[in-house]
């Protein structure tokens, strides 16, 4: 069975007159992997380090680095506007043996930080920033848990749901979207498998979500 796949950017909705606009690619930011002691979790953080994510040793990072995407209004984003020092970063990391052969039985996840276009700020609403619509789901989603999480200075919202994919498979995936005070930066971590391997991984992912943690 084939993993659902975490487009970039969650595949997010975004109103009409707000697109996901590539930038140019820039140089990896760079990522550190830190062994925590002896607990058997290690820390993924980027190259600012002012994103931690805790994962379990035996997970592997997938892939790293800065990334073109950024939350705009339109096609007229001028690349990193002036004055802004966010630049866009994503993780990828999964808990498959072989890290490059993915499945469903086994965790996969993300971190990602996006910096958002000024004329935005004012009307983000982080809710657009989840891969599904409930009221276009046909009741194939269902969420399972729904929380209003703060980290520092950050706030948004953490949602676990079951879907059922077109092909009948049914798998979790649970998500947290959160925001500085100014709406400036989006910060989102992301965790999914089947509904067995979700059930199996509960503590450790319930770890991940509850340690992640965004610094000034």
């Amino acid at each position: 069975m084939i993993a659902p796949r975490i487009r970039l950017n969650m595949g997010m909705r975004l109103p009409s007159r707000a697109l996901v606009v590539a930038l140019a690619v820039v140089a990896a930011a760079g990522w550190t992997l830190a062994a925590c002691g002896r607990s058997g979790y290690q820390y993924v953080e980027n190259g600012d380090e002012t994103v931690f994510v805790k994962i379990p040793e035996g997970w592997e990072i997938v892939s790293e680095g800065s990334v073109n995407y950024a939350i705009t209004p339109d096609e007229n984003y001028p690349q990193i506007l002036p004055g802004e020092r966010v630049v866009p970063w994503r993780a990828q990391f999964n808990a498959a043996p072989n890290s490059r052969r993915t499945s469903s039985e086994h965790v996969a996840g993300f971190v990602e930080v996006q910096p958002v276009d000024r004329r935005m700020r004012s009307e983000l609403n982080l809710m657009m920033l989840f891969p599904f619509d409930l009221a276009e789901s046909d009741g194939k989603i269902e969420v399972v848990r729904h929380d209003v999480v703060t980290r520092g200075e950050a706030a948004g919202h953490r949602i676990a749901w079951r879907q059922v994919t077109e092909d009948g498979q049914e798998f979790m995936a649970d998500q947290m979207v959160i925001a500085d005070e100014l709406n400036s930066v989006v910060y989102t971590v992301g965790l999914s498998c089947s509904t067995g391997c979700y059930a199996a991984n509960a503590t450790s992912i319930d770890e991940v979500m509850r340690t992640f943690t965004v610094q000034d």
